[in-house]
């Protein structure tokens, strides 16, 4: 049997390796695809895979031709594995930016700046806050601090038509900020977004609400990594949000005071994805994060546990808040959004509605799953001395009104009014039923069980006269069984007891 000589093997193994060296030099260097291919599979990803394809170019030199963009939603087949994105094309629409085909309105500063602030901004129903935002950002950024920052406007509306008006309004608006490069307005020219209709419902949301939730970490996700090397620092904000004087120089002091510390985020407000301020060298990591598992959770949510696989082990928010949420109506449609942050200098909490000896009703607790309007709380209706009433805009199926009394009542006339004179569709309708019940439970908080149904609303309104009156009664319950279209108020409320 013949013997290999020790050169020979060495020959071998010589050569097995540059074979091998070459196979793997031209897999990692060989681009996936030619720009053309990618162009042409992402139109017939458009056909079965987004809910809509935007290819309008709006280059600096084609912009005059965008207003004739038309508004199309692709029709999208009920082909149970339509919702299966090629995630290779995915990446490439969110991670290969053009940043002069995205850029609508402003330019690009030569000198890499502090703070780039960014603002994703979608059409609203019948209402915008971009302005007032806007005009409070550049007002609390003194002149002299205006080349450090970056407001980078990003209309992601599928909506082409409001984009083009939106971008030419804003930049007529605010032009001298636009040219200076102090405010950009951009649009990507290529971008789809997944079919929402076969996303997975989670957390008991609706699917509207899954659709909305995970369309933002898309935008989020985008916005990144569009920002990802103009500034030292990224802050997420939103587009109904206003500021305070020196709001700069105290991101400033607390990013300096938290220098040594391991975080991925530090925090300027105490609400969800508002004020939150990233290093810009984590954007790519950040953005990839929130792509990879957009439909998982909302975007604040991925952050925090994005913040714990980092190493970031506790919040660091800085107080009082710099931000304050100042929108009502909500980007979701057919939400009112009244939350606002507690800890923003000025903020008024709403003055308490308590009973008082002089109230015509029994003392009670006055329990609602239905969030009222500004300071038109729920027990305004209840308690007329507040000289008040109750409007919400919850009016959902199952919203419910409940008047819980400290001590059993002996009930013998109820009258309940909804709606007024300046709202007079405000109104409970038929569907509206009032109920009482004999005892309450301690079930996901306060619920009057076992009620027993006494009568539905007629004309807004709900009149009860009893000879003999219900005795004992520890809860009187007013419950909607349908969506109301609108808003309702509840103006007064008179229970006689014996």
């Amino acid at each position: 049997m013949p013997r290999c000589s020790l050169r020979s093997t060495f020959s071998v193994l010589c050569t097995a390796f540059a074979i091998y060296t070459l196979v793997f030099m031209l897999n990692v260097f060989t681009p996936y695809q030619r720009k053309s291919q990618v162009k042409d599979n992402l139109l017939n990803l458009t056909r079965k895979d987004v809910l809509y394809f935007d290819s309008h170019p709006t280059t600096n030199k084609v912009r005059q031709n965008i207003s004739h963009s038309v508004d199309a939603q692709v029709d999208v087949p009920d082909d149970k594995h339509s919702h299966e994105l090629d995630r290779k094309l995915l990446e490439d629409m969110y991670f290969k930016i053009d940043h002069k085909e995205a850029l609508l309105f402003g330019n690009f500063r030569k000198k890499r700046g502090f703070l780039t602030i960014a603002l994703p901004s979608v059409k609203r129903k019948n209402v915008s806050y971009l302005e007032t935002t806007l005009e409070s950002l550049i007002k609390h950024t003194a002149p002299s601090e205006r080349e450090q920052v970056v407001i980078v406007i990003f209309l992601s509306d599928s909506n082409h038509t409001w984009v083009v008006e939106r971008a030419k309004e804003i930049y007529k608006a605010f032009h001298s900020h636009v040219l200076s490069g102090f405010i950009q307005i951009v649009h990507p020219p290529h971008i789809a977004y997944p079919n929402f209709k076969y996303l997975e419902r989670k957390f008991n949301d609706s699917m509207t609400r899954v659709a909305w939730r995970s369309k933002q970490n898309l935008d989020y996700s985008y916005l990144m990594t569009y920002s990802r090397n103009m500034s030292k620092y990224y802050l997420q904000l939103e587009d109904d949000v206003i500021t305070i004087k020196g709001y700069l120089s105290k991101i400033k002091s607390f990013i300096g005071h938290n220098l040594s510390k391991t975080w991925l985020f530090l925090r300027f407000s105490g609400m969800g994805f508002i004020g939150v301020l990233f290093r810009s060298s984590d954007l790519p990591k950040v953005a990839e994060f929130l792509l990879v598992l957009f439909d998982e959770s909302p975007g604040d949510l991925l952050i925090n546990d994005l913040k714990r696989i980092k190493g970031q082990l506790k919040d660091y928010r800085s107080r009082p808040s710099l931000f304050q949420h100042l929108g009502l109506v909500s980007s979701l449609a057919n939400k009112i959004q009244k939350i606002q942050d507690k800890d923003f200098p000025g903020y008024v909490k709403p003055k308490s509605i308590v009973w008082t000896p002089v109230s015509p009703n029994a003392n009670a607790d006055i329990l609602t799953n239905m969030s009222p309007y500004k300071n038109l709380q729920p027990e305004a209706a209840y308690f007329p001395s507040s000289k008040h009433y109750f409007w919400t805009s919850d009016t959902k199926n199952g919203s419910y009104y409940r008047i819980v009394f400290k001590e059993v009542q002996n009930i013998s006339a109820i009258s309940i009014f909804s709606g007024n004179e300046k709202h007079p569709d405000d109104k409970l309708t038929s569907s509206t039923s009032v109920s009482v019940s004999y005892e309450v439970k301690a079930i996901n908080g306060t619920e009057c069980s076992n009620r027993k149904q006494i009568g539905l609303f007629e004309n807004g309104e709900f009149h009860l006269n009893l000879t003999s009156p219900f005795l004992n009664v520890k809860c009187v319950s007013v419950d909607l069984h349908e969506d109301h279209e609108t808003w309702v108020i509840i103006r007064d409320i008179s229970i006689r007891t014996k």
